[in-house]
């Protein structure tokens, strides 16, 4: 299922991240009262009414400016609008329309995706009227707002639920297909490890970091089933973007996460796993992906019996969640252990998409209450009355008690450990939904 994105456009400093944030959830974006602290596009999920959307937020959109950066964030502002289903036009209503306001006005109006124009810092009935001056930009009925307070932002979505493209169904063969995204930083043997998949020269591979520009799809079968790889652009830290396709890439990228079934993280041997694969790799996580993580370049390391397991524990350190996931080490270039990968791809996606039967879970608890019983909390005694499997792919456990909310995070660790222990789900995330009784 592919879900609609939304791009917020506009001039700097009209509230785009503050709108941002409202719709997340979540101070995602930098606010400040300083025009372009948003110079990077930046890329959110939120629902409404039971509809999945993404989002992107765009740095303030100057088109006549000669500075380097705001051309930049002009031109991040482009490729947002070509990529988005939907295109917000955020204007301020205590200033006046400005030359940015028209142009970006006229380049809706000469591209044919819908769009709504929003009036933001309405926070009360008597400031309606004033939005009315913004008829005169062409656009329709401006739709008014205050994303600070949050006034009228529910009928904003209400409105573009209406308007928005429906989400894309995938034809039946293609949603029964393993998908897997290779992702990591630049130039760590992505599109190598493709093409030594595939024994043909499917992606352009070069030594210039950033080559892979987009996502690229193959298909290979193997042990009768059919995986779609994806081979996708790498992933920089934002501060390190030198243009604005590679941030359009980045954001391909994590769009490629959301949809895949299991992530092939890769790593650089020589470079070490560092703090933005981690972040990379938490993401793939919260998203309830499989993931394998990949390290390449592993005939370039001195290394003696005991180099591996140093590498490894080195990497639970570092991210303790990675205990749970499989670790591989592989020479693309030489073409060493690389077949593993397909393996490890089956086992994970069977652990994925595996369900529990609900007998065995109420025996389960039963088991591990007896062995360690929930904690006391604020006065209550926590009690677990029985535990099901409600989602496979990626697993979810719903567990009933009599205080869901008390249960502490080392009880809910307690509980994935033992579940892994009996049940085992490698390189799958695991949730747990506590719910009342």
């Amino acid at each position: 299922m592919a879900d609609p994105i939304i791009a917020i456009i506009g001039r700097p400093n009209v509230g785009k991240s503050t709108l941002f944030n409202r719709l997340v959830g979540k101070r995602h974006a930098i606010v400040s009262k300083e025009e372009g602290v948003t110079r990077d596009r930046i890329y959110g999920k939120f629902d409404w009414a039971g509809q999945n959307f993404r989002i992107i937020d765009t740095g303030g959109y100057l088109p006549d400016a000669d500075d380097v950066i705001l051309k930049a964030v002009r031109a991040q502002a482009d490729i947002a609008t070509r990529d988005a289903d939907f295109i917000i036009l955020l204007v301020d209503n205590q200033d006046e329309i400005t030359t940015s306001d028209r142009f970006l006005a006229e380049m809706l109006i000469r591209q044919s995706k819908p769009y709504l124009l929003v009036v933001n810092k309405v926070d009360d009935q008597k400031h309606e009227a004033d939005a009315t001056r913004f008829y005169k930009m062409g656009l329709g009925d401006p739709f008014t707002i205050s994303a600070e307070s949050g006034r009228k932002v529910g009928d904003l979505l209400d409105h573009i639920a209406e308007r928005i493209p429906q989400t894309v169904t995938l034809p039946a063969d293609e949603e029964e297909m393993v998908k897997l995204a290779i992702v990591g930083m630049p130039n760590v043997g992505k599109s190598s490890l493709m093409n030594s998949l595939l024994q043909e020269d499917k992606a352009i591979v070069t030594d210039i970091a950033g080559t892979t520009r987009d996502s690229i799809d193959s298909y290979i079968r193997y042990f009768g089933k059919t995986y779609r790889m994806i081979d996708t652009a790498g992933l920089r830290k934002l501060h390190k973007m030198e243009d604005s396709i590679e941030y359009y890439s980045s954001v391909r990228t994590f769009r490629v996460i959301d949809e895949c079934d299991i992530a092939i993280m890769m790593i650089d041997a020589v470079k070490g796993f560092c703090s933005h694969d981690r972040n990379v790799a938490r993401y793939i996580v919260d998203q309830g992906r499989g993931m394998i993580l990949v390290v390449n370049k592993w005939d370039a390391v001195e290394k003696d019996e005991a180099t591996m397991k140093q590498f490894r524990d080195a990497i639970h350190h570092f991210y303790k969640a990675m205990e749970h996931f499989p670790i591989l080490f592989v020479s693309v270039l030489h073409n060493k252990r690389v077949r593993q990968i397909l393996e490890f791809s089956k086992i994970v996606f069977e652990e994925y998409s595996k369900k529990i039967k609900t007998s065995e879970l109420n025996e389960f608890i039963r088991d591990i209450t007896l062995q360690y019983n929930p904690p006391a909390v604020k006065g209550k005694n926590l009690k677990i009355k029985y535990m099901t499997q409600v989602h496979k792919a990626p697993p979810i456990f719903a567990i009933f008690s009599n205080f869901p909310d008390l249960f502490p995070v080392n009880y809910q660790r307690y509980i994935e450990n033992q579940i892994r222990e009996r049940f085992g789900f490698q390189g799958v995330p695991i949730k747990l939904s506590f719910r009342l009784k």
